[in-house]
């Protein structure tokens, strides 16, 4: 199985465009939208495509209103979680006083956990759990000793 990886920030709703004119879905089993930050008015097509919908750092910097409303419309078996490292540093606490990083790193793939559990009315380690076994479904294959945890 090969497992795609897409980038489409800003441009789901002309992916969405060229694929119906073209009718290039459904999707291979494996599709990511990396890093999503399209709207929720997206997400059913794409959704229905057999995406899954990656958060990174990125999405710390959309509006919490939009955030939530998109989080909402995401099929909870389609919700991944990652850091995009180096670049997508999650938007840190202006309040603080400690110095701040110019780079993301993976261990920040906390503070995107906070944040998405936050604005998603969840306990974050029903999110983890969630984003993990939504990761070894997709890059699983027949046969791989992580299936036999499910």
């Amino acid at each position: 199985m090969y497992i795609y990886m897409l980038h489409l920030q800003r441009y789901s709703t002309k992916f969405l465009k060229i694929n119906t004119r073209r009718s290039i879905g459904p999707f291979p089993a494996g599709v990511i939208l990396h890093s999503f930050n399209g709207s929720a008015e997206v997400v059913p097509k794409l959704a229905e495509l057999g995406a899954y919908f990656s958060f990174s750092g990125w999405f710390t910097y959309i509006d919490e209103k939009i955030a939530r409303k998109t989080l909402k419309s995401i099929p909870s078996d389609r919700l991944l979680l990652e850091t995009d490292s180096p670049d997508g540093l999650p938007k840190s606490d202006e309040s603080s006083s400690d110095p701040k990083p110019t780079l993301n790193e993976p261990a920040n793939i906390l503070a995107v956990l906070d944040y998405v559990a936050n604005l998603s009315n969840m306990k974050k380690e029903e999110l983890a759990e969630l984003s993990y076994v939504n990761s070894v479904r997709l890059f699983s294959y027949p046969g791989s000793k992580l299936l036999t945890d499910q």
